[in-house]
């Protein structure tokens, strides 16, 4: 993780109220690595994560305040007790503003930090300039034209979730056939009898909605979500709208990959589970 960093860096602080501003030892230098998105597997409550490296001898508290050059809500977890002379991850999430511009280049970062010795802040130098967020932003905030079927219509996997349906795993399939129908599925049963979602979908402009007429697991049948959708090549993103199955928030976003489009697509099975034809 080392690598991310080019160089230690010693930010700017201003204390808080009580703190005594006359000792540099309660300064401590620290740096800042590359945003990037959590792991799925690590079932974290967060979407992204910073490393920050304390380069002193004490340890120290770190928490993401802000990016000075964007104007996001930051919901943070610490990085505690980070010990003198090693990495540790800042875990945090992002509110994106659609009603502002976009952010470009993002050049700070902002956090708190806590020592025996009291409260500061520090601005720091963000290298990688925010990327990961920008492109989450964009995805978010995408003003889409209308939808073709034709766009949506393959196998779908999931390839990262953000917001309150982290619980999605990414070995997650969806089925958009010509004819209307949806199939999805989590255990490679996207193509027999054991799927465990099904129903149709209509597309109207840039909104996707998905009716789920049966489930063995999953959703709660009958049901349904409406998505914000954006196509570019073989990548769409869903932006949540309302409805359940799932059951969402306000900028909650699927990043999903086409595995198969039209042409490769095997004919679909001809029944689901006890329901008759598809």
């Amino acid at each position: 993780m080392a690598g991310l960093v080019v160089g230690l860096l010693l930010g700017p602080t201003t204390g808080l109220p009580g703190q005594v501003e006359d000792e540099p030892s309660s300064r401590p230098p620290l740096a800042v690595g590359t945003v990037s998105d959590v792991l799925a597997e690590s079932a974290s409550e967060f979407d992204f994560e910073l490393p920050v490296f304390n380069a002193t001898a004490e340890p120290v508290d770190a928490k993401l305040v802000a990016f000075d050059d964007a104007n996001w809500t930051v919901t943070s977890g610490t990085a505690e007790n980070l010990a003198g002379g090693t990495w540790g991850t800042i875990q945090f999430s992002v509110a994106a503003n659609c009603d502002l511009l976009a952010p470009g280049p993002m050049k700070s970062v902002r956090l708190r930090l806590q020592t025996l010795e009291g409260s500061s802040f520090t601005a720091l130098p963000l290298p990688g300039r925010g990327m990961a967020l920008r492109d989450y932003h964009q995805a978010v905030c995408a003003s889409a034209d209308t939808v073709p079927a034709r766009e949506v219509v393959g196998v779908w996997i999931v390839e990262k979730v953000y917001g309150s349906d982290a619980w999605v795993d990414e070995t997650h399939l969806m089925r958009f056939e010509p004819n209307g129908s949806f199939a999805a599925d989590d255990e490679e049963e996207l193509y027999t009898d054991e799927i465990e979602v099904w129903g149709s979908y209509r597309l109207e402009g840039e909104l996707l909605t998905i009716d789920v007429t049966g489930a063995v697991t999953g959703c709660v049948a009958p049901s349904t979500a409406t998505w914000r959708v954006t196509v570019r090549d073989d990548r769409m993103s869903m932006v949540w709208v309302r409805g359940v199955c799932p059951s969402g928030e306000p900028n909650d976003l699927w990043v999903v990959r086409r595995v198969l489009d039209a042409d490769a697509m095997p004919r679909s099975p001809n029944r689901v589970p006890n329901r008759g034809p598809f």
